[in-house]
């Protein structure tokens, strides 16, 4: 995708589309630390000032890798250190700020061209469900709520757990495998001060939706419609070709959920056959001497028990402060002395 926005706002447009708009600014102080099997972990602490048409964050990342592709990514990827971002939807740019070096870069928002991303997903698209050799056997997704609270952060908070497993069948070769991802959802109730910081929040995503050029207004009445599905079927790192979509019974299950979330836990567990790559789609997966010692890398074998227990992906994000403020234009610039590059 061409717009260096996308996946940040699809990660929040859940919330986004379900609230109303509201005058007023917030501040929200998270956490989060994500884990990734044999490669390294990823912490983050992030400050976000939110309006209805700007939104500044600062976010303190470490990251530590585990093994040598690990340590490569963090020299590339996943830096650590001080970040933030300036998202303008009035001026339609998007402000990257290195906090360490003194220097920003500024970048247009740019519309997303969603027949391109509908015609990528659509049955019958090369790599779509019609084209694949793959079979869903099992595909089940259940939210339970276990009537479990807990204060956390200061919130009262109430758990949710959700269930989605997926398992395939290659009907050609007779190769098996799946998926499983489970999360825990702790949700403390929505009123008071807390409403108004999730309106103006759920207002700013709302904005950012039109100005990516989606209809934001039929996104609150078909939330979980087949639209969605097929956007984020397009966007997968790694798709699921032939997946059955119950859309009615995945509403009725999400419906379960009340409350914003404070505390969500995830897992995700992958035990499809891992594909033989050949060195030369190796070399030119990371270029030159990159690739030769990520190959390398990659033929080592964990220890079994780390096979066996550790997820492939863990997720941890939490809610450690969420209410209403008093901004201005001078809480979204670019701090003073600072270099402009590019």
């Amino acid at each position: 995708m061409k717009n260096k926005t996308t996946i940040g706002l699809l990660a929040a447009v859940l919330t986004a589309a379900l609230a109303l708009p509201a005058a007023g600014a917030v501040v929200k102080k998270t956490k989060s630390e994500i884990a990734f099997k044999g490669f390294g972990r990823l912490t983050s602490v992030q400050t976000e000032w939110v309006t209805q048409t700007h939104r500044r964050s600062d976010m303190t990342n470490d990251f530590k890798g585990k093994g040598l592709l690990g340590g490569l990514a963090g020299k590339a990827m996943l830096r650590s250190g001080d970040m933030g971002e300036i998202v303008d939807l009035p001026a339609m740019t998007m402000t990257a700020i290195d906090h360490k070096r003194k220097e920003y870069t500024v970048s247009p928002i740019e519309p997303l061209d969603m027949e391109e991303v509908s015609a990528a997903a659509r049955p019958g698209a090369p790599g779509g469900a019609e084209d694949s050799d793959i079979k869903i056997t099992r595909n089940e997704f259940t939210v339970n709520d276990t009537g479990r609270t807990s204060i956390i952060n200061g919130f009262e908070t109430r758990q949710y757990v959700i269930l989605w497993v997926m398992d395939w069948e290659n009907v050609k070769t007779g190769e098996k495998g799946g998926t499983r991802l489970e999360t825990e959802s702790w949700n403390t109730p929505v009123s008071g001060a807390l409403a108004e910081a999730q309106a103006v929040e759920a207002a700013f995503f709302e904005a950012q939706l039109k100005a990516l050029g989606l209809d934001a207004d039929k996104l609150q009445q078909d939330i979980l419609g087949s639209s969605w599905l097929d956007m984020f079927q397009a966007l997968s790192m790694k798709p699921q070709p032939g997946a059955q979509r119950d859309v009615t019974r995945f509403e009725k299950e999400m419906a379960k959920i009340q409350g914003y979330p404070v505390l969500i836990d995830g897992r995700y567990f992958d035990t499809s056959p891992k594909p033989e790559v050949r060195p030369q789609e190796e070399e030119r997966g990371v270029g030159g001497m990159l690739g030769g010692l990520a190959k390398k890398a990659l033929k080592k074998k964990a220890p079994a028990e780390e096979e066996e227990d550790e997820p492939s992906l863990s997720y941890r994000i939490e809610l450690l402060e969420l209410k209403p403020a008093d901004l201005g234009p001078q809480d979204f610039q670019v701090p003073a002395g600072y270099k402009k590059k590019g």
